[in-house]
């Protein structure tokens, strides 16, 4: 959840302070006139001992602590982030499903054949360059959703690319801001990205570390958003190349987090477009809800626009294994 209510956590149990301690968005601090500054990198304070307007923590077992704990910060209006088990994974070698869309599940070389015949929409392929392809999103909040992938693993975030592939990206992203107009109308497109270090370890398994950046019509990032995660101009994402970061990308102005002192929350943009569209609390969560439905919509649409809208060569080329292949699977 995005936390709406700053609070200040405290408790004497030493068994306690060493538990939530381990929660992403929760530090503990040893002297109160910290509580502002802990507030400012979207994170909630822990004291061990009592100041004014506190909560004190509830003396859970151990053996439901972080399910309990969780429930009760979201009962009290701010996100606690994840619990930190402690373990780093080494996720470059785990299996990326990513690189499986990117080599067409096996199926074909065919690009055309593997939109003909792969098992679920959301694996189809809409356009492709060289170097990049845009599938739609898995937990589509609404239609309209898609994202850009690099097709070599080894970049695990848009701000690692190699300079020579930065105008090729910049073009795609033109041309899928074209593609999302087209097929939805003149509104808002945005980006955005929580971008990986280079070491490619993180410390939750199921993260995807190949490099990805959502693509949105209608949804616009407000400013208390950004300001909450510190998310502040930035004139090139390659600053952020050695760091865990969060980017933003709309009107060609370009905000990013990459300070790691800073909390955001997993699936962060999600969750505020959830709020805005009013989706009951969880909904927001791609691997419990894919939003199968808005899927489909997003590929009908673009269908449709790239079938009978106005379409450069280039757009039409890079999109033409999608158009046939889609055709294909409705006959």
């Amino acid at each position: 959840m995005l936390t709406s209510k700053r609070q200040i956590l405290f408790s004497t149990d030493n068994r306690i302070l060493s538990l939530v301690d381990r929660f992403e968005g929760i530090e503990l601090i040893s002297d109160a006139n910290e509580v502002p500054s802990i507030w400012a990198l979207n994170k909630t304070p822990l004291l061990s001992t009592r100041v004014f307007n506190c909560l004190e923590i509830p003396k859970y077992e151990d053996s439901n602590f972080i399910k309990n704990f969780t429930q009760w910060c979201h009962d009290n209006s701010f996100e606690c982030g994840e619990y930190s088990s402690g373990k780093v994974f080494d996720t470059r070698d785990e299996p990326c499903v990513l690189c499986a869309i990117a080599h067409h599940k096996g199926i074909t070389p065919s690009t055309l054949v593997y939109n003909a015949h792969v098992d679920k929409e959301v694996d189809m392929i809409i356009y492709e360059s060289q170097n990049f392809l845009v599938v739609p999103e898995l937990g589509s909040l609404k239609p309209g959703f898609v994202m850009i992938i690099p097709k070599q693993h080894r970049f695990l975030s848009i701000a690692q690319l190699e300079d020579s592939l930065f105008p090729e990206y910049f073009q795609v992203c033109r041309d899928v801001e074209i593609i999302l107009k087209g097929a939805f109308g003149d509104r808002p497109v945005t980006f955005f990205e929580h971008g990986s270090g280079p070491s490619g370890l993180t410390s939750h398994k199921k993260s995807i570390v190949h490099a990805h950046t959502h693509v949105v019509i209608d949804f616009v990032i407000e400013q208390k958003y950004l300001d909450m995660v510190q998310c502040k101009p930035l004139d090139d994402i390659r600053r952020a190349r050695n760091t865990h970061y969060f980017a933003y990308r709309f009107n060609e102005k370009l905000y990013c987090c990459y300070d790691p002192r800073v909390f955001v929350q997993r699936q962060f943009p999600r969750q505020i477009m959830s709020l805005t569209l009013g989706h009951a609390p969880e909904q927001y969560n791609w691997r419990k809800h894919p939003w199968f439905e808005n899927i489909s919509q997003t590929l009908f649409f673009i269908h449709k626009f790239l079938k009978n809208g106005k379409i450069n060569e280039r757009i039409q080329e890079r999109t033409k294994a999608f158009t046939r292949g889609y055709e294909i699977r409705e006959n």
